[in-house]
Parts: structure tokens; sequence; C-alpha cells
């Protein structure tokens, strides 16, 4: 796991290049969140607390990155992620291709969506 510094030089280096992040919480805790790259249409991360999966909350901020890209999306998920593919395919997103994870290697699935 990285180190709490490491972390937060990935997080500033992540916004210096343009990510937008839209936070979901109750209470002051964060349950989700979407993190997006506009600028290369890349959906890079969408997270739902455990607890809270199942509420919609992932298919509001998943519509909101697609109306923030309303020219088309790409993201990838772990391969293993039965789960989270099947949230994508259900919303969707179409199946582009499986290959290694870009730093770590371990295998991913990549989905697009083509945009309205």
């Amino acid at each position: 796991m990285p180190t709490m510094n490491e972390l937060r030089e990935r997080v500033d280096l992540a916004f210096a290049a343009g990510w937008e992040v839209t936070v979901v919480a109750r209470e002051s805790r964060v349950i989700g969140f979407v993190a997006i790259k506009p600028r290369e249409a890349i959906l890079d991360q969408l997270f739902i607390r455990p607890g809270f999966l199942g509420y919609g909350i992932g298919q509001a901020l998943l519509g909101h990155a697609m109306k923030a890209m309303p020219e088309g999306i790409t993201l990838f998920t772990a391969s293993s992620n039965a789960r989270a593919r099947a949230f994508y395919e259900k919303a969707g997103l179409i199946f582009l291709r499986d290959a290694p994870h870009p730093r770590t290697g371990h295998p991913v699935t990549h989905y697009g969506w083509g945009g309205r």
C-alpha cells in the first residue's frame, strides 16, 4: 500500500493534470466519488462505500461523468470485479478489450461509451 505522502503526491499530480472529482457525502462522511479526466474523456475512478452499494449513487455519479464528457468516455476496471463489470454493462457501456493494468500488470477490462 502507498504511504500517505505518496497518495498526497499522486492526488496533487492528478489535479494538476486536469482531473475533476465529484464527491457524495452523508453527514460529513464520504460515501462515493467519481474522478474524471475531461480532456482525455476518461472516467478514471468510481467508488462507492460498500455499505451504500445498490442505492443508485454509482448510477448518479456515472451519469454525472457522462454529462461532463458528452462526446464519450473510456474506462477500465479490474477484470475480476464482476460487480463493476455488470454495473458498466447494464449502464450501456461497451466492452472494448482486456489488457494488463498500465502500472501493475493485473488484468483489466476496458469499456467505452460513445456519447449522445
